[in-house]
């Protein structure tokens, strides 16, 4: 045999957090444009619909929403995770905090996608340019 399991948990897990990297750089992105929208219109928190998300996003969260209440998944820990990785120095709305799993969640599979679709360097282009 010329790869063991081991080399393949080592290649998905180095595909993992080569996706988490994109998508801890991604909501750091959007929550810049978040904050910089929420300070144009005078105020400090940042509400959801601050954030930059396009129609197929939106759309995708919603049916990570449902997938979520289906199988009862436990999103606290993915929560608690988002908050304390997010860079921007606002408060949140509560709306959009209790939204951070299901646009995370969201974001890890589109990527996910992209990645799949295209070699993960242009991958990482299209979406620099898109998201």
């Amino acid at each position: 045999m010329i790869f063991s399991e081991n080399d393949f948990n080592f290649v998905y897990k180095v595909e993992a957090e080569r996706m988490m990297d994109i998508v801890e750089k991604k909501l750091s992105d959007i929550f810049e444009v978040a904050y910089e929208k929420a300070k144009a219109e005078g105020r400090e928190e940042i509400k959801l619909r601050d954030l930059p998300l396009t129609k197929g996003f939106l759309n995708s969260m919603e049916l990570f929403r449902k997938a979520i209440e289906r199988q009862n998944i436990d999103v606290e820990p993915i929560k608690k995770f988002v908050l304390k990785e997010l860079t921007v120095d606002a408060p949140l709305q509560d709306e959009l905090v209790d939204e951070l799993p299901v646009i995370t969640r969201t974001l890890f599979v589109l990527i996910g996608r992209v990645i799949k679709a295209l070699h993960p360097d242009e991958a990482k282009k299209v979406l620099d340019y898109t998201l």
